[in-house]
């Protein structure tokens, strides 16, 4: 997640502990609406997709709203809101009613994640420099950590980091989990714009014949030139009883994807990132630094595993499984406690850039792709829900839980997004209640969030 620059008037604003909060909530008239809109019109906000027949609601209320990582968790215990984010600040939504409300306002404040033992949200307020006065990446500034309980309103800072970022909070509230790496590069300068359409770089880089390549092709490119650049970095935690800092995990190669476990309050999941097929990329290790353990390790010339995420019960780590690349697709899972494999097999047209599951741990979505990218589906573009099938030989029925156990998916075509430009990830949720799945989508021009019904309308 990008921390943007903040202000030096909106930074002492918000040291002071003062908030400025909307009061008035907005409710999005539900009427029917069409798919497809001109150019500069409002988005429909109700509508049932005609090639589905899935009812989709569009949650935000104003043009450049993104959902948070699909990682990330957005919604409170009780399963009632859900939080995103714009340039005007952090956004509250009743998912009962579809209401929506300002709940920090402000550019300058970057929104986390929501807390599993309370109704807090947790965001990030960026120094407008460095501590030596000096200008810096936004990466390597200072940061600020509020809470805010969503109930009370009521702000207070909880910590604060001398650069990196803040990726996770443990399941007791007890715990933050960040991530800094020292005299790293972005992988390509971003701008103003990249940030508001994509969440990203709007990556670009020239081919062997000096020609420009694709944007995955470029994305690839500025991937391996970061990889094989060896810089320090660290995970680590902070203890918010007591303000301790903790290096957790130190390498000269690239991290990410830090992680708490849902359940398990000392167990961290992160990755090494850089090109899949040059990595054994998905890793847990234990808060106080030890019990590093690969999960999943390679066995065949490119075959590429991540974008890994746990089950909501914390017993499983799902993620992609390519065997080899662009070639054999799986959602494949990692039992923790017995080591067991479960891949799960998913055809090209249904490769995910992200994967996702339900609370019930039987329930999965993935939100697609385009032609340009690892699977190259000619007909990617849709969000989908995944039912397991198991797949049974009648005359043996012979299986040994020391060998991975092989399933498929049956999918089910849920949002038509042949009009989405996936330089932006749709970056899907369920809800707590599993009837909906929440995802960002450019599919009408402008970011907005949305909702897809699972149910059919």
């Amino acid at each position: 997640m990008r921390n943007p620059t903040t202000s030096t008037h909106r930074r002492q604003f918000l040291g002071g502990g003062a908030l400025a909060l909307a009061t008035a909530m907005t409710a999005p008239a539900l009427a029917s609406g069409q798919a497809v809109v001109g150019k500069g019109a409002e988005p429909p906000r109700d509508w049932v997709d005609p090639k589905t027949g899935h009812r989709i609601v569009r949650l935000s209320p104003e043009p450049g709203t993104q959902s948070l990582y699909f990682h990330q968790n957005g919604y409170t215990p009780q399963g009632d809101k859900l939080v995103f984010k714009s340039a005007a600040g952090i956004w509250l939504c009743d998912l009962k009613t579809f209401k929506t409300g300002l709940l920090v306002k402000g550019p300058g404040v970057d929104l986390l994640f929501t807390t599993r033992h309370s109704r807090d949200v947790l965001y990030s307020v960026t120094a407008p420099k460095m501590a030596d006065g000096s200008e810096g990446l936004a990466a390597d500034r200072p940061k600020t950590i509020w809470a805010i309980d969503i109930d009370t309103r009521k702000a207070r800072k909880i910590a604060q980091i001398p650069a990196g970022a803040i990726n996770s909070i443990n399941a007791d509230g007890t715990l933050l989990a960040g991530s800094v790496s020292y005299g790293a590069k972005p992988l390509q300068p971003q701008t103003e714009d990249d940030r508001k359409r994509f969440g990203q770089a709007e990556y670009a880089a020239n081919g062997p014949d000096g020609k420009p390549l694709s944007f995955a092709k470029a994305k690839g490119v500025r991937m391996t030139e970061r990889f094989e650049t060896d810089v320090p970095a660290e995970i680590f935690v902070i203890d918010l009883k007591t303000g301790a800092r903790t290096v957790v995990h130190k390498s000269v190669r690239w991290l990410g994807h830090i992680q708490f476990s849902p359940t398990d309050p000392s167990l961290v999941m992160f990755c090494h990132e850089g090109p899949w097929h040059r990595v054994d990329r998905i890793w847990t290790v234990r808060a106080d630094g030890t019990g590093l353990t690969k999960i999943h390790t390679r066995t065949m010339n490119f075959e590429i595993a991540g974008h890994e995420f746990f089950s909501a019960d914390g017993k499983w780590i799902w993620y992609d499984l390519q065997t080899p690349r662009g070639q054999v697709f799986w959602i494949a899972g990692h039992e923790l406690a017995t080591g067991k494999k479960l891949y799960r097999r998913v055809e090209q047209n249904e490769w995910s850039v992200h994967y996702n599951v339900a609370p019930d741990g039987l329930l999965f979505a993935g939100d697609g792709g385009d032609e340009d990218m690892v699977a190259h589906a000619k007909d990617g573009k849709w969000i989908y829900a995944f039912r397991p099938e198991t797949i049974r030989d009648a005359a043996t029925q012979y299986y040994t839980d020391d060998l991975i156990t092989v399933d498929k998916m049956a999918s089910e075509k849920l949002v038509d997004m042949s009009t989405h430009d996936y330089r932006l990830e749709p970056n899907l949720t369920f809800t707590p209640d599993q009837k909906w799945i929440v995802f960002t989508s450019n599919m009408h021009g402008a970011n907005h969030v949305y909702a897809v019904e699972v149910a059919k309308a």
